[in-house]
């Protein structure tokens, strides 16, 4: 994807969405909803020009506090508060040679060193939170494979916004199938006392059809931020106040033990899907560098991953993320 299009396009929308919502703002000193808009992608990367492997993503959530909902209030009784989470998500994967010539397709030697794979799926998640620690659970149902029009998205995208090419080879992507997955995550403060460094520690599990793999964690921030329960870089600043304004860089390292990856292996109970990658990286390593910005209503995060050895053994991959929150 074109970077200095796609950059100035996503700058002008956030600037326009800010202006607009800055209008009908109202002073509160706490708020009960929160909608969020995030992309991923490594065009935002400015020191590269790629477009490979973890390709896209954009989301929409809706994070919400309800007194009752299912049930699930009644878990954990030591919590100090809690909040529930919806979300809608479309992601794309390309491999790095995206295109095949004929005379691959005649002689049926056609390879990818990972296949294009779309993701479309929804979230619904609930977070638990301690005073230095909080506990997160969710459910992911989806659909990947043509279905998703992931690549469909990709294509419009490039052909009438972008003017990048568009690939005819997503007719190899890992055909249609329901997608479903469970997310468990415990997060903890270390320094709790500390007000300008902080260092935590992270835990995340992920079991089903999609993904199948464990990742600790261990990080840092650094500058004026909330505590660990309440922060933006954490996702849980719906539960911050007005006097609760951050502004941090947040740096971690991670290193994830990886079962099964449906967007590079197709089925996980049929696996006969002809360019699935066939030795899967069991081990990755992922480095985040981070800026975040939160303030009475609006947040900004500013998030760059660095992957090395994620799905292809050795592969160094790079992508950025943005995220935009509102509080109402």
């Amino acid at each position: 994807m074109n970077q200095s299009k796609s950059s100035g396009c996503l700058l002008f929308s956030m600037l326009l969405l800010i202006s607009v919502l800055g209008a009908y703002a109202q002073k509160s000193d706490a708020y009960s909803k929160e909608v969020s808009f995030s992309s991923a992608n490594d065009a935002y990367v400015i020191w590269q020009n790629s477009d490979r492997f973890y390709s896209y993503g954009v989301g929409l959530n809706l994070k919400f506090q309800k007194e009752k909902l299912l049930g699930l209030q009644k878990y954990l009784p030591k919590k100090e508060t809690y909040f529930f989470e919806i979300g809608l998500r479309l992601e794309g994967y390309t491999p790095t040679n995206k295109t095949v010539t004929p005379t691959e397709i005649q002689e049926n030697n056609i390879s990818f060193d990972r296949p294009y794979a779309g993701l479309s799926f929804a979230t619904f998640k609930v977070t638990y939170a301690f005073e230095r620690s909080f506990v997160r659970s969710g459910v992911l149902l989806g659909v990947m494979g043509p279905a998703s029009l992931a690549g469909d998205f990709q294509g419009w995208f490039h052909d009438k916004v972008t003017n990048d090419p568009v690939f005819e080879e997503w007719q190899f992507q890992v055909p249609n199938q329901l997608v479903m997955n469970i997310d468990l995550s415990y997060a903890h403060d270390f320094t709790p006392e500390q007000k300008w460094i902080d260092v935590y520690g992270m835990f995340n599990t992920r079991l089903g059809n999609l993904y199948i793999d464990a990742t600790p964690t261990v990080g840092f921030r650094l500058g004026k931020f909330n505590k660990l329960s309440e922060s933006v870089g954490m996702d849980n600043n719906i539960l911050s106040t007005s006097s609760g304004k951050e502004l941090f860089l947040q740096s971690s390292i991670s290193s994830s033990i990886n079962i099964f990856d449906g967007t590079a292996q197709g089925n996980l109970f049929n696996r006969d899907f002809e360019y699935a990658v066939d030795g899967l990286s069991t081990l990755n390593t992922t480095l985040t560098q981070s800026i975040y910005f939160s303030s009475r209503r609006f947040s900004l995060g500013i998030e760059h991953y660095f992957t090395f050895g994620k799905v292809v053994p050795k592969e160094r991959h790079i992508y950025a993320r943005t995220v935009f929150k509102y509080k109402f």
